[in-house]
């Protein structure tokens, strides 16, 4: 659903992007068998303001930057943007992922 948007081939940046690629689809899985500190809903709260996917679609649609600047992921909810931490490893991108979520402050939803 969230779309990449990845530097161009052939740039060094876009092999750590592809990489965290790989680490978000490890952690979208992780999180929808529980494996994680958050389920998916607190995912998409995060990233959008929004538990779930209304049934109109998303505007703009959501997409994926990378960040390179701060171990934590950032989410801009009026542009559907999640900005990812490029991470060397699975398990720190996970932890900070966990991190980054349960300790963003939210809309005062429950």
């Amino acid at each position: 659903m969230f779309r990449p948007d990845l530097s161009p081939a052939g740039i060094n940046k876009r092999h750590k992007e592809v990489l965290t690629l790989g680490f978000w689809a490890d952690y979208l899985l992780d999180c929808e068998e529980k494996a994680t500190a958050v389920c998916l809903e607190d995912l998409m709260m995060f990233a959008t303001g929004l538990t779930a996917v209304p049934p109109a679609g998303m505007t703009p649609p959501p997409c994926i930057q990378f960040l390179s600047v701060s171990p934590f992921p950032v989410a801009n909810t009026c542009a559907n943007t999640l900005k990812l931490p490029i991470c060397d490893s699975y398990s720190i991108f996970k932890a900070n992922m966990d991190f980054g979520i349960q300790n963003a402050p939210g809309f005062g939803c429950s």
